[in-house]
């Protein structure tokens, strides 16, 4: 498996996306993030891939709280 991008990378990423498209990543993400803790737990429980998945999707609900208060990611 290939290295996560920072936190810092991704929400740069997803700034420059079009209003929908934010919605649909931050979306996508909220979905998905847990599931895959979920999974990690389960298998491997590697504490350093948990830290980083749960780090990821605190940074997609603050992103998400942004969405919901200006319409898009700031």
């Amino acid at each position: 498996m290939s290295k996560m991008a920072s936190n810092a990378k991704f929400k740069s990423f997803v700034v420059a996306l079009s209003r929908e498209d934010q919605q649909t990543v931050v979306d996508r993400q909220l979905r998905l993030l847990p599931a895959f803790i979920m999974q990690e737990v389960a298998s491997t429980n590697n504490l350093k891939v948990i830290r980083k998945l749960e780090s990821r999707l605190k940074q997609v609900r603050l992103m998400m709280s942004s969405l919901i208060a200006n319409g898009s990611v700031v």
